[in-house]
């Protein structure tokens, strides 16, 4: 659902994490505080804390932000490209159908496995940094976008590490209850709407995924997650 607010302000930028480990969210802070802000823009940092799932912690910064740019992402998200508010803002300037930018995902989602990057790789764009370790760091190189500068491909979802938006649509809250497919879920919403998910040429990864200490199994909820999305979507 569309939340009209016609106190948006269109000269601010909202960063928006749900946050649990505070001195990686403090890294994530210090990079966005370095990014260069266009003239006449304003950047606002939103830390939720004890949120009960992804969506709903997404759902109250949303709701306590008048910027008409928001820009969910995960606490272990680090940007790296310094023009990445001039960058979102030329392509959402530019076409007001753009509801929502990411920076990897997929023009397919596949029926039986609706997550992105199990999607044919023909089907799979975009790019970051990811951390594996203390001392690795590979560049996850899904598929180049076509074209060059502020060109980009529409997709069928993106993954959830960095999401920005244009316009302000509820989160579902009452589906998803913890910590997966709120960003297949969200993409979807917007796709519904009838605005356009895409994912810009990066000449350079924009962010860096911080995933050390992170890697295992899916869990039960995720399983549970997969179906409540199979049984709510058509795609």
């Amino acid at each position: 659902m569309l939340n009209i607010n016609k106190d948006l302000d269109d000269h601010s930028i909202c960063f928006i994490s749900n946050v649990n480990n505070e001195a990686e969210y403090e890294v994530a802070k210090k990079a966005i505080v370095e990014l260069e802000i266009p003239s006449g823009y304003k950047v606002e940092i939103l830390g939720v804390r004890h949120a009960a799932s992804m969506a709903a912690g997404y759902q109250q910064a949303m709701n306590a932000s008048n910027a008409k740019y928001k820009i969910y992402l995960h606490q272990d998200v680090f940007v790296i490209n310094p023009r990445l508010i001039s960058n979102l803002l030329e392509i959402f300037q530019a076409d007001s159908k753009v509801g929502m930018i990411g920076v990897a995902g997929t023009v397919k989602l596949l029926h039986e496995h609706p997550v992105w990057w199990d999607s044919p790789l023909t089907s799979l764009f975009g790019t970051c940094y990811t951390r594996l370790s203390e001392s690795e760091m590979v560049r996850n190189y899904y598929g180049e976008v076509p074209g060059g500068q502020s060109t980009y491909v529409h997709v069928a979802a993106i993954d959830g590490l960095f999401m920005a938006t244009q316009y302000d649509l509820s989160w579902r809250t009452d589906l998803f209850h913890g910590w997966h497919f709120y960003d297949i879920s969200q993409s979807r919403e917007f796709i519904n709407a009838g605005y356009k998910v895409v994912i810009p040429y990066q000449q350079e990864p924009w962010v860096i995924h911080d995933r050390v200490d992170r890697s295992g199994p899916p869990d039960k909820a995720y399983y549970e997650n997969m179906e409540i999305f199979k049984n709510n979507y058509d795609w």
